[in-house]
């Protein structure tokens, strides 16, 4: 019997496996799905850049295959890797600057306790987003890139700031409405209100103008194409 190959899907937090999991599973039978969970933000954390950018999904992968037994780096046929946009994009004077401890997020605005703090998180997400979305490869394994705006619940649920513990409710409850129904979830992600229009390079120029970073946007409608 012919084995079948790993489709690596690398993703932020568990809420993220809940809500897809499940459902690509069972609309990409043909090949096994994964999820590796990196537990943060890769395009915003500290200590990326765009020199590194590539090295850092890298060692998910290698991190990946050291976990996931019987799995070697021959058998992914594609990385496919899912990020939050978080406003990442706006201009300056998108920032409303308020006595609040977390970046809070609006489709026009972002408000922080500092201006810079949210300048230099940006350049940071920007440099590596920069890189990364244009990588067709990593390690010799296809990748792709693809943008939940401002963030998943943002499009999955038009819910921009949820809690943690909200978030997996929310999650769990997607997660079930497309229980044995997962073709509709075709039909959901290429809902015109927020399915970028044009091929993977034009919804990335796209979601990096005008403000669209805070706006409700998704490509990853096209990685069902």
């Amino acid at each position: 019997m012919k084995t079948k190959k790993v489709i690596l899907f690398i993703v932020e937090g568990v809420t993220d496996k809940t809500s897809l999991g499940g459902i690509i599973d069972k609309l990409i039978s043909s090949n096994l799905v994964r999820f590796y969970i990196t537990g943060g933000d890769i395009t915003s954390d500290r200590f990326s850049n765009n020199s590194n950018a590539i090295a850092k999904v890298n060692d998910h992968v290698k991190a990946f295959l050291t976990r996931e037994l019987g799995i070697k780096k021959s058998d992914i046929i594609q990385i496919v890797h899912l990020v939050d946009m978080d406003g990442a994009y706006i201009d300056g004077d998108q920032v409303q600057v308020e006595a609040v401890e977390e970046f809070i997020y609006s489709e026009s605005a972002i408000i922080a306790n500092s201006l810079e703090r949210v300048i230099e998180r940006n350049s940071r997400k920007q440099q590596v987003i920069n890189r990364l979305s244009l990588c067709p490869t990593i390690s010799g394994i296809p990748y792709n890139m693809y943008y939940f705006s401002c963030n998943l619940e943002h499009v999955l649920h038009n819910e921009i700031n949820l809690s943690d513990d909200l978030k997996m409710v929310y999650a769990e409850r997607f997660s079930d409405a497309y229980y044995k129904k997962e073709a509709k979830f075709i039909d959901f992600i290429r809902n015109e209100q927020f399915a970028v229009k044009g091929d993977y390079k034009e919804t990335w120029e796209f979601i990096k103008i005008r403000g669209n970073s805070l706006k409700r946007y998704s490509n990853f409608h096209l990685f069902f194409e």
